[in-house]
């Protein structure tokens, strides 16, 4: 059940008359200060004042040199947050070509009906199509019945793969229909719901498939993309919070075109409603003194630094790269992050059983077969390897209520990894054209033994 305050939202108030993201500017830029007299005066009792004063000199010199860096290094990396990206200019251009391709007020952004778009991997290009009903092309099943459909995010959707190389492709073959596939990337488990609910009686099938990545932990949470995605200042989103059991959704406050461009007079609402404000973008952020704020997590900064001044001035890497040499440090900030979450935040934990309980009720409620499909990036793959599985509580809890398919224990079995996914695969790429066939043969066997398709009128017999 979901009880929807959009009432609250948009909360107008007076940017000058509340400004939080100053007061917690403040706030760092005062206890790093604090930080660095307390060293020098350490220094003046320990030894001795006079070595205190050259200590002095050398950490304003340090200082200096530090907040050169930063600024020079954060127009290369997106990712270097400073003060100047708490509420950052909308670029015209940028907007407008969001607001006619991506934008959508009620789900933050979608795939638009009739567009394509080709995207470079490790073997070449990957190249897709939007259809009239706003699901991606599947050519030569366009007259097929449509008995499933899909819905979830990026890995669910198929990126960087052609229409005839996406797993929905390959289980429309086998299946003898047409798959139906309403994913969009970066979506949520609550993006993907709030579009099948929209999708849903116009294209009704007996089987609903919603597709997602271990990710979907954290982007459950968000609300501006910006606070967890840096850069990503496009990225205004609903949310759903758990009020006494119960789902209420968190309208997309940036819900007309006309407010990207008057969007600070939300944020405090925006921030009350997005915890990786606090538990995140204030903590990354480089400010006043910057020593101070380098040290407060040296195992992010400092690598993060040297890499991107080491791509900037040795490595002359492609700039067009999905991944940069940087992005390892983020990626692995990114994994840290959703196995915290998965682990011991229980608001999360709490909020994406609210959310598979919805999705189950809204079957019951539309007579469809509703089905969960977990897959996991490269990186979750090693993790899990490595030290255990950190998601397992959360999928033996969704199996409670429909049937799932995880792909971890097959692609845990697999020796060739490395060709499951695409780009470079170094940072969890999505599943290559490689990829995709298996995960077709994957999904449709477990179907199989599921007793999934057994309802569907018409199944096309392998082989055939």
């Amino acid at each position: 059940m979901v009880t929807n305050i959009g009432c609250l939202c948009p909360v107008l108030v007076s940017w000058k008359y509340l400004d939080p993201t100053k007061t917690m500017l403040r706030a760092k830029r005062l206890v790093g200060c604090l930080c660095l007299v307390s060293l020098v005066v350490s220094v003046g009792f320990v030894i001795s004042w006079r070595w205190a004063g050259y200590f002095s000199i050398t950490l304003i010199l340090l200082e200096a040199l530090a907040f050169l860096f930063v600024h020079y290094l954060r127009r290369e990396f997106q990712w270097l947050i400073t003060p100047r990206d708490m509420s950052p200019e909308i670029d015209p251009e940028g907007l407008r070509s969001f607001i006619q391709h991506g934008y959508d007020p009620e789900l933050g952004w979608v795939r638009k009906p009739s567009t394509e778009k080709e995207e470079r991997r490790k073997d070449g290009t990957g190249k897709y199509r939007i259809d009239e009903l706003g699901s991606r092309s599947s050519p030569g099943h366009e007259g097929w019945p449509q008995h499933i459909s899909l819905y979830g995010d990026s890995f669910a959707f198929g990126r960087q793969v052609s229409d005839n190389e996406v797993f929905t492709w390959h289980l429309s073959e086998k299946t003898g229909t047409h798959v139906l596939n309403f994913a969009v990337g970066n979506y949520g488990l609550d993006q993907a719901i709030l579009r099948l609910k929209r999708e849903y009686p116009r294209y009704r099938t007996p089987i609903v498939v919603i597709g997602v990545v271990p990710s979907t932990i954290v982007r459950i949470l968000s609300v501006w993309k910006h606070y967890n995605e840096y850069g990503n200042t496009l990225g205004f989103k609903p949310r759903f919070v758990m009020r006494h059991g119960t789902l209420e959704l968190i309208r997309n406050f940036v819900d007309e075109d006309s407010k990207f461009l008057s969007y600070r007079q939300y944020l405090p609402e925006i921030q009350r409603y997005d915890p990786f404000y606090e538990m995140k973008f204030q903590k990354d952020m480089l400010c006043f003194p910057y020593i101070a704020s380098i040290m407060a997590d040296p195992s992010r900064n400092i690598p993060l630094l040297a890499l991107v001044a080491w791509d900037r001035w040795f490595a002359a890497s492609n700039r067009q790269d999905a991944y940069p040499m940087p992005m390892s440090v983020i990626m692995k900030c990114n994994l840290k992050l959703r196995v915290q979450l998965f682990r011991k935040n229980e608001e999360a934990k709490e909020l994406m059983r609210g959310l598979v309980e919805e999705f189950a009720s809204y079957g019951t409620q539309q007579e469809f077969s509703p089905v969960f499909l977990w897959m996991p990036q490269k990186d979750d793959v090693l993790y899990v390897a490595r030290h255990g599985d950190y998601y397992g509580k959360f999928i033996s809890y969704v199996r409670e209520k429909m049937p799932v398919i995880d792909l971890t224990p097959e692609i845990l079995r697999r020796r060739d990894l490395d060709n499951m996914y695409s780009d470079d695969s170094r940072y969890g790429g999505h599943l290559s054209a490689a990829g995709n066939e298996w995960a077709a043969e994957v999904i449709y066997r477990r179907m199989e033994e599921e007793g999934i398709l057994k309802p569907l009128p018409c199944i096309k017999e392998e082989g055939i």
